[in-house]
């Protein structure tokens, strides 16, 4: 039989692995807790830089879709289309583009496509033709201005003849001018200074024959 003394030592001994235990015990938890906040404030840093990240695609997103809307707008500009936007394509498989290049290509292309042609020179009877209309127009616009001084009689008499003389000389050319631009758009070109030449001098000279036709008469 065990006496009281090894009796003590063992119940000492047990305190002693129990209070080593307990000490791993609260050691491991400490580390686990610790563990669990480090986890979870990655997880929460993680989750605010995904929500940054989303915020900053969708703000790309709208960017980029309000310049694709600007490089249309030039496009229809300066080719002179007219309608709705295009349906967007996909890009070909494979290709590592991604939208800043497919735009910066866009503009490139924009920048090479530069003015629209002016019309060829075989159009310059057509130009002359509608300088001649306007010219024409013109004068039947004066000489009804003219008729009406005419027939109200008095101060207008003298006034109208005057101011249908003006009016048959600015309205030839802007009527030709106007034509003309019409027709441009239709071929897909621009009216240089050599073609607005033609057509102010056609539309002055059957504008000025018409005020001499209306003399005469």
């Amino acid at each position: 039989m065990a006496s009281y003394r090894e009796l003590i030592r063992g119940l000492a001994g047990i305190d002693a692995e129990v209070d080593t235990h307990r000490a791993e015990a609260h050691e491991w938890y400490a580390r686990t807790v610790a563990n669990a906040e480090t986890k979870y404030r990655e997880a929460e840093q993680r989750a605010t830089d995904a929500e940054a990240g989303m915020r900053a695609a969708e703000h790309h997103f709208q960017d980029i879709d309000m310049r694709v809307y600007d490089a249309w707008e030039e496009a229809r500009a300066r080719l002179g289309r007219v309608g709705h936007h295009p349906t967007p394509l996909t890009p070909p498989d494979g290709d590592p583009r991604g939208a800043e290049e497919w735009l910066l290509d866009a503009h490139a292309q924009l920048a090479r496509s530069g003015r629209r042609p002016g019309l060829p020179e075989q159009t310059r009877n057509v130009l002359v033709a509608l300088g001649v209309l306007g010219g024409v127009l013109a004068g039947l616009a004066g000489f009804g201005v003219r008729a009406a001084g005419r027939s109200l009689g008095g101060d207008l008499a003298v006034v109208l003849p005057v101011l249908a003389l003006l009016l048959t000389l600015a309205l030839g050319p802007i009527i030709a001018l106007l034509a003309a631009k019409v027709y441009a758009d239709r071929r897909g070109a621009v009216l240089e200074p050599g073609s607005v030449t033609v057509l102010v001098v056609s539309a002055l000279v059957a504008a000025g024959l018409a005020i001499v036709v209306q003399n005469v008469g």
